[in-house]
């Protein structure tokens, strides 16, 4: 009679574990570094590289106490590691584990890699701990400092303070793995549906910062977020140019305070376009040569001129409408402007599995919780084309 001690199934589910993740995700020398960080120690045994889903879940079945697993065909094995009854349904090393730990990998890697914009220049806040309204106070800047006579009291500093309001919201859905899939060794397909699900979650986060831009909804002041006379004239009609860059610099620079009296000297940090405008923000910021033959060719706005702007294109502003639109935007950590929360423990999106009785199906939900909310206008300027 066989036996595994506990170390022994300890060292077994590691190697069976490698050889699962290899095949969802490439081999591990490979795997950039947010994906190492999430799987944590990877064994050295590669006994199992390549291994088909029906040996791997008859491995997990065996070492689980099953020893009947062994003489079973390989539909049988599938279909006993699906059941909730199956021999080492509970532990860390069971099939249905395995299998939940590799989708789960593969999802957050397509996460982390989607090509999105937002983390460049909104602002991440404070992890939410429900779903109730989230406040944001936008603090006042202290008034000016007064002259003091001669034997008389300082007077008393004094700010005042506005808030926005907003929530974070669950999002998902839903995606399910036949037996006959895992039978017929379809991993690719079985992995490129949460691939394919951590993608749009990303997309989705990008497209609501976006939207945020594009949609101009108003803030708590009952204002819109760009004004062309309010909100100290953040909107203008002008077409993406230099005097138009030279405009949003001075409505920036000039943006007050809640006390009108005190003058913030706000700097914009990144251009953002739509793809449509792409071409003529990086001209307009690089400048057509390459390696100026004297200080007055850099651009005034290039990467070293002394009005630095990172240009950002996003296709997915193109796709709300706004192909000729354009922004300016100052650093997050110098003023707040879009910010997004996110529900605590899912930062990240959040996979759940449930075994499907009467359809011999493994169903997946994937759920990540997020609010995204224009926070302050000082930070923000919209120009048109």
């Amino acid at each position: 009679m066989i036996r595994f001690t506990e170390h022994e199934v300890e060292k077994s589910h590691a190697a069976l574990r490698r050889g699962l993740l290899e095949r969802a995700l490439g081999p591990c020398e490979l795997w950039h570094d947010e994906t190492k960080k999430a799987v944590g120690t990877v064994s050295k045994d590669q006994s199992f590289r390549g291994a088909r889903l029906s040996r791997i879940a008859r491995e997990c079945l065996v070492r689980g106490g099953n020893r009947q697993a062994a003489d079973l065909p390989d539909h049988e094995v599938v279909r006993v590691a699906l059941k909730r009854d199956g021999a080492g349904y509970h532990s860390t090393g069971s099939f249905t584990n395995l299998l939940l730990d590799a989708t789960e990998k593969s999802l957050r890697q397509s996460y982390d890699e989607a090509p999105v914009s937002f983390p460049t220049w909104t602002r991440r806040g404070e992890s939410a701990r429900s779903f109730k309204e989230l406040n944001r106070i936008v603090f006042g800047d202290m008034n000016l400092p007064e002259e003091v006579p001669e034997n008389h009291e300082y007077p008393e500093a004094s700010t005042t303070d506005a808030r926005e309001s907003y929530r974070v919201v669950k999002h998902g859905s839903i995606f399910s793995v036949s037996m006959e899939a895992i039978v017929n060794d379809d991993l690719q397909a079985i992995v490129g549906s949460p691939r394919k699900q951590g993608a749009a979650m990303r997309r989705k986060i990008n497209r609501d910062c976006c939207a945020i831009l594009t949609d101009n909804d108003a803030l708590a002041d009952s204002i819109t977020l760009f004004h062309g006379s309010s909100h100290g004239a953040n909107l203008d009609a002008t077409a993406l140019a230099a005097g138009a860059l030279d405009t949003g610099f001075a409505v920036m620079g000039t943006q007050s305070g809640t006390d009108a009296s005190t003058v913030l000297g706000i700097m914009p940090r990144y251009l953002i376009v739509p793809s449509a405008l792409a071409a003529t923000a990086l001209k307009l910021i690089h400048g057509d040569l390459m390696y100026p033959a004297q200080s007055s060719d850099i651009p005034l706005y290039g990467i070293n001129g002394p009005r630095s702007l990172e240009v950002i294109a996003d296709g997915q502003l193109d796709s709300l409408g706004s192909a000729t639109n354009w922004w300016l935007a100052a650093d997050q950590n110098v003023v707040d402007t879009v910010e997004v929360t996110y529900l605590q423990g899912e930062e990240s999106p959040v996979l759940e599995r449930e075994e499907g009785f009467t359809t011999d199906t493994i169903k997946y939900k994937i759920r990540q919780s997020y609010g995204v909310k224009a926070i302050d206008f000082r930070g923000l300027y919209q120009g048109n084309s």
